[in-house]
């Protein structure tokens, strides 16, 4: 299929199927608001509003798959372009195998997105580095910190559950100069 048609289902996905999904989930999030809402139905919308963030991200990559140039370098360039002008990428020398690129394809883009929405950083660097056979992925800001895993935030945790379920790991330091997360596959 041609990348013009692909885009093109894409944004059909985005601007549809997408919205509507997010939309629901934002109807579920005022029930779980309202003080009314009774422990029972509570627990049950919990279980189903965690459900559906399990396929909004699933919609989401499968939008993000649709939008793959197949360049993992040239495709990171262009996230980073697209989401904010202050980062600045490294490559570092590494190559990536197949699974280890479309994970950071798919955990980066959100990483780089909370650092340019909430950090006020002036500088965030993405770079790559091999160690020990290993490649580590490192997002760097120089904003105001406090990145935490939150109740009811699942941007940062469901990065981190990636990650583990390739089988690397996620840190996340982050203090008044600013936030480094590094990931290690």
């Amino acid at each position: 299929m041609a990348q013009s048609a692909r885009i093109a289902i894409a944004q059909d996905i985005h601007d549809g199927i997408a919205q509507d999904l997010i939309a629901l989930g934002y109807h579920l999030d005022l029930i779980l608001a309202e003080p009314a809402t009774p422990a029972s139905v509570r627990h049950e919308v919990r279980t189903v509003r965690h459900d559906l963030s399990a396929l909004i991200v699933k919609v989401r990559n499968e939008i993000f798959d649709l939008r793959s140039s197949g360049d993992f370098w040239i495709e990171i360039d262009q996230i980073a372009a697209s989401i904010s002008p202050i980062i600045v990428t490294d490559r570092g020398g590494c190559k990536l195998n197949p699974e280890a690129s479309a994970l950071v394809l798919q955990v980066a883009p959100e990483l780089l997105r909370n650092a340019a929405r909430h950090s006020g950083a002036s500088q965030i660097h993405l770079s790559f580095t091999a160690q020990n056979n290993q490649t580590v992925v490192t997002i760097q800001d120089n904003g105001s910190g406090g990145a935490t895993v939150s109740q009811g935030r699942y941007g940062l945790l469901g990065c981190i559950e990636r990650v583990e379920s390739y089988g690397g790991f996620m840190t996340i330091e982050s203090g008044e100069k600013g936030t480094t997360v590094a990931i290690t596959l």
